[in-house]
Order: C-alpha cells, then sequence, then structure tokens
C-alpha cells in the first residue's frame, strides 16, 4: 500500500507541474489586441480623441492605410478641435461593450488645407502607410488626413497590449515540486520497511552439516560487520540524498519564480494621505486650475526653426511676400521697407533678425482659443557678445494660421528679464487698460515717445528708468536736436510720432508686474522755407522714396518696436526699456 501512496503522489506531482508549464504554452493568453475600422465616408480627416486610444489601457500600437498619401499627427484635443473648424470629419470612439473602435462622420465642408507642418502638432507622420507607437495624454486627440482635399485614409487599426502574466504557473510548480518531493520519500520510505519487515528464511533441508563452535561465533561476527556494513552504506545514500533534495527544491523554486507574472500580486490599498488643504496651499494657483499654455518648448523651437529658414531665404532674395508667410505687424512693416531700401542701395544695413541659436525663455500665453501670443528670447549659437540676444513675440490668429513674428527687438546690454513662469504653465495676457500696473500698456508707446521727444523735461519721464537706455540717444531729443542744426537756411523739420495701430502685448511676471511690446511711429517731416528752395534727399530715404529732390518736402516714418519691463501698481521700480528695433517704414514727398 506504501507503494500506492508513493506512487500515486508521484502521478499527482507531475500533472501539476504539466499543468503549471500549460499555463505558458498551451493556455498562454494572447499578448496583444486590434481594433480595426474602416471609414464609409469620403471626409477628409479623422479624429480619435484620447478616450478611444485609451480604450484599453497600454501604448497604443497604430496603423492607417487606404488613402492616397497617409498623414497622421497628435496634439492638445482642443487644438484639433480648432484646426478641423466646421470640416466634415470622421469621429472615432471606442464602444466598452464589444471592445471594439467604432467610426460616426459629422458633417461639415469637404475640403481643408493640408494639415502638414501645422505649429500646433506636437508630432507627426507621413508616408503611403504608416505604423507608429504613442502613449497618449488624456488631454491629446490624434488628427489623420490625406492632404486635406482627398479623402482620409480608410483604414486605421489600434492594437493595445495585453498582459500575459499567469500568475498561477509559479504555485503549480512549486507544489508539484514538493509533491514530487513527498512521492520520492514516500517511496525510500515504502523501500526500507520492506526490506525491514522481510524476516531470514528457514532451511528445510536435514543434510546440513553442523559448524563447530568457534567457526560459528566467527561466522556470525562476519556476517555482523557485513551487516553493519550494508547498513552504513545505505545510510550514506540516504544522507546524499537528503542533500540533494533542498538543491533540487530551491533550483526549482528559483525558476518558477523568475517573473513577478508567475506569481498572484496581492493588491495593496493606496496608502498616500491626500493632503489637507490649508489657506496658504488653496492661495497658490495650481497648474490644473489654469488655462493650457498655447505651446510646449519643443513647439517654440520647432516654430522659431521655421521662422529663422524663411527669414533666411527671405532675407536673401529680398522676397517680402516670403517674409509675410513668416512675420506680421511691425516687424513686416520694417522688413519690407527694408527690402525695398537694400534693393536701391545694396550698403544699407539689414533689419534685425532672428539668430540660428538656442532659446533661453519661452513664454507661451495661457490660452485656449485664437489669436494666441507666445515670447520667446533666442541667443545667437556662437555665444559672440557683439551679438545682443533678440526679443521675439509671435502671434497666430486662427487655429489654421502659422505662428507669425509680430515684434522683433534687439535687447539691450546686460537687460535683465523678469522673472516669469516656467513653460509648462504659460502666463496670462493682461488686457491693455489693465490697472494693475505702473503705467497702462496702451499708455507706454504714448509716454515713451513724448521722453524721445522732450527727454527728462517730459512729465512722464519719471517713471522710465534712464541708465542703459540707449535708444534716447540714437533717435531722442540730443538726436533731433543735431539733425534740426544741420540742415540749411532754407530747410526745416519738424517732428512727431503717433501710436501704432498694432495693439500692445503684455505678459505676467510673478512679480505682478509685465512683460510689454508696443510700436510707436517717429515722423519727420523737411520741408523748404523759401519759394524755389529744394530739399535734397539721401540714404534710406531716397532709396524707399526714389526722390532725390523736392520742392514741396518729404515725409519719412520711422516704425519703433519697443519692448519694456513695468513694475506692479504701486511699486518704487522704473519701467525699464529691455530691447529695441527700428527702422524707415515709410517716405514720400509731402502731398
Amino acid at each position: 500500500m506504501r507503494f500506492v501512496f508513493a506512487v500515486v503522489t508521484l502521478v499527482v506531482a507531475a500533472l501539476l507541474v504539466l499543468l503549471g508549464l500549460a499555463q505558458r504554452t498551451v493556455f498562454a493568453p494572447p499578448d496583444s489586441v486590434t481594433s480595426s475600422i474602416s471609414m464609409k465616408s469620403d471626409a477628409p480627416i479623422t479624429v480619435i480623441p484620447a478616450k478611444a486610444l485609451k480604450g484599453i489601457p497600454g501604448r497604443e500600437s497604430i496603423h492607417i492605410a487606404g488613402g492616397s498619401k497617409a498623414f497622421a499627427a497628435y496634439a492638445r484635443s482642443t487644438d484639433i478641435k480648432g484646426w478641423v473648424g466646421d470640416a466634415s470629419y470622421n469621429q472615432v470612439s471606442f464602444d466598452k461593450a464589444t471592445q471594439k473602435l467604432v467610426t460616426k462622420t459629422v458633417p461639415g465642408s469637404s475640403t481643408t488645407p493640408d494639415p502638414a507642418d501645422s505649429d500646433l502638432w506636437y508630432e507627426q507622420y507621413t508616408g503611403p502607410e504608416l505604423n507608429f507607437s504613442l502613449d497618449a495624454p488624456d488631454d491629446i486627440s490624434l488628427i489623420v488626413a490625406s492632404d486635406g482635399s482627398d479623402p482620409a485614409p480608410k483604414t486605421v487599426s489600434v492594437t493595445w497590449p495585453l498582459s500575459t502574466a499567469t500568475p498561477l504557473v509559479g504555485p503549480l510548480l512549486s507544489a508539484g515540486l514538493l509533491v514530487f518531493i513527498i512521492g520520492i520519500l514516500l517511496f525510500v520510505w515504502a523501500i526500507r520497511h520492506h526490506r525491514r519487515t522481510r524476516g531470514p528464511r528457514r532451511n528445510s533441508g536435514g543434510g546440513r552439516t553442523r559448524l563447530p563452535r568457534s567457526e560459528r561465533r566467527g561466522s556470525v561476527r562476519s556476517t555482523r560487520r557485513a551487516a553493519l556494513g550494508s547498513g552504513a552504506g545505505r545510510g550514506s545514500r540516504g544522507r546524499r540524498m537528503v542533500a540533494v533534495v533542498p538543491v533540487v527544491l530551491v533550483a526549482s523554486l528559483g525558476l518558477a519564480g523568475c517573473s513577478s507574472d508567475y506569481w498572484p500580486q496581492i493588491q495593496s490599498g493606496d496608502s498616500t494621505a491626500a493632503p489637507t488643504p490649508t489657506a496658504s496651499s488653496t492661495a497658490v494657483p495650481q497648474a490644473s486650475d489654469l488655462q493650457p499654455p498655447a505651446v510646449t518648448v519643443s513647439q517654440a523651437t520647432r516654430i522659431i526653426q521655421r521662422i529663422t529658414a524663411v527669414q533666411t531665404q527671405a532675407d536673401k532674395n529680398l522676397d517680402a511676400t516670403l517674409a509675410g508667410t513668416r512675420f506680421t505687424g511691425p516687424a513686416l512693416a520694417q522688413r519690407t521697407a527694408n527690402y525695398t531700401i537694400r534693393k536701391a542701395d545694396k550698403t544699407a544695413a539689414a533689419p534685425v533678425t532672428i539668430p540660428s541659436g538656442k532659446i533661453t525663455l519661452t513664454l507661451p500665453q495661457q490660452v485656449d482659443s485664437w489669436p494666441r501670443t507666445v515670447f520667446a528670447v533666442v541667443q545667437d549659437a556662437t555665444a559672440d557678445t557683439k551679438v545682443s540676444p533678440v526679443g521675439v513675440m509671435l502671434l497666430q490668429q486662427t487655429a489654421r494660421d502659422p505662428y507669425k513674428v509680430d515684434y522683433l527687438v534687439g535687447l539691450e546690454a546686460g537687460a535683465q528679464i523678469p522673472r516669469v513662469a516656467p513653460a509648462s504653465i504659460g502666463s496670462a495676457r493682461l488686457a491693455p487698460d489693465v490697472k494693475l500696473l505702473t503705467m497702462e500698456p496702451d499708455k507706454l508707446a504714448g509716454a515713451y515717445a513724448d521722453i524721445l521727444k522732450n527727454s527728462d523735461a517730459s512729465s512722464d519721464a519719471k517713471y522710465f528708468q534712464k541708465d542703459g537706455d540707449t535708444l534716447r540717444d540714437k533717435i531722442g531729443k540730443p538726436y533731433k536736436d543735431a539733425k534740426s542744426a544741420k540742415l540749411p537756411a532754407t530747410a526745416s523739420i519738424a517732428y512727431s510720432s503717433e501710436t501704432a495701430t498694432d495693439p500692445s502685448v503684455a505678459f505676467a511676471t510673478i512679480n505682478a508686474g509685465a512683460i510689454v511690446s508696443v510700436s510707436l511711429n517717429e515722423i519727420e517731416t523737411v520741408k523748404p522755407t523759401k519759394p524755389g528752395a529744394e530739399v535734397n534727399t539721401e540714404g534710406e530715404v531716397k532709396s524707399l522714396s526714389g526722390v532725390s529732390k523736392s520742392t514741396k518736402g518729404l515725409v519719412a516714418t520711422y516704425g519703433v518696436q519697443l519692448l519694456f519691463s513695468v513694475p506692479p501698481v504701486g511699486s518704487s521700480d522704473k519701467i525699464v526699456l529691455l530691447g529695441f528695433s527700428q527702422g524707415l517704414i515709410s517716405a514720400k514727398e509731402v502731398s
């Protein structure tokens, strides 16, 4: 019966081990699941929100095919919604009941612009067919298209990884090995018991000769020694078996436990205590309570790179039309006039340019609508101390428009940009008439124009810091007085200024102040003072106006872009000029 128990135990052990191995072979779960959808409509766009991409947890592998060409990009969901606008599109969602992707068509216009290279996208993919992976955050969506005119690719499939954990493998193998050892021990016990209980056999023969007493004693001693020797051998083998069993057990358990996927995982409760709000903590706005920043740092870097590429080509060919694809407002006005001047005079200086360097500051607007603005500081890559960093104010009018340079200024030597929020949070854009600053943003240009005209005699001079302001020497009252003194007696010059029509742009800083970009126009009117007298032109005025002399006079308008640091209301600090650029934007004969 003991042999029966041992054999049954060994069979049970074998079954347990085989069942454990089957968990990783025959009964192994699939490592992924795929859901495919086929678009029935001819909509030019397909939108897959993060909720659909995250229908099943895990990193998504996406395959797109079936169009004239394939384009895909992911971005913030609100940005994609803004770009799609009123266009017809396929809306993809995830059906939890069937665990499949489904789609419906939202009607609208049948075409869109080509979505490739939009400044909104975090990343984009193009090709005949697309295969890529995402680990989509909750606030992003995926946009799929061909070229905006043709229907979007017809086939989209998403593959999610599945857990291949088999938590019964470890327990089954361990139990099988343990039962196997028990079976071996039972088998050894049965054999030993059988040997102990097997008695000496009687000799039924009658012709056996009786040995003498001395010989019988020697035979008995020899038999005992043989018995003792035989017993020692079995004991030795038993000890070796006892030594081998733990080694086999430990090795087997190690193989069975080499992966946490082979064992049940104990789910522990969340032991992290939620922080208790306090008066000080609730006063600080959290990032989740704010509107998202207009761009990320990587987006801003890519946008600046695209702009500098256009700038380089436009400046080389003096192409104002090309420049207009990436410049607007005061920055474009200066560049357009400069191109005209340089076509007539090859020695004329080029306008302020964005250097091919690194972005040392990115300050996006907190906004989820349009228009949007972003402020950046770009440092020259060569680290040449003679090349000052530039401040760039970018503007995006609509979701489908590229970001364009609205203001572009060279920073003053030693200019200290006020502390601002990190790019991941961004900053609020302040209203032009906000009353929380030493001076309202839309009044800065007029006040500074009066300082350029009247210097310290201006009533607004007390609000502005004079030290470090080099623009006053370039176009301020001393410059104007010197230029008037050089005119002949037959001519006169008059100076005036006007606030440009472009709105001011103000970003809040950490100290409750603001970084403000404004522009103004400085106007010089030169007229003859005597009948028959003529006014001669020279330099940039001559090149831009195309007039060499005039009996009526000439009007030259200089565009001035200004960047200020404005302290909060009640502060004893003064308004500081951080940077500027100025150039002739118009020259014509007096009408």
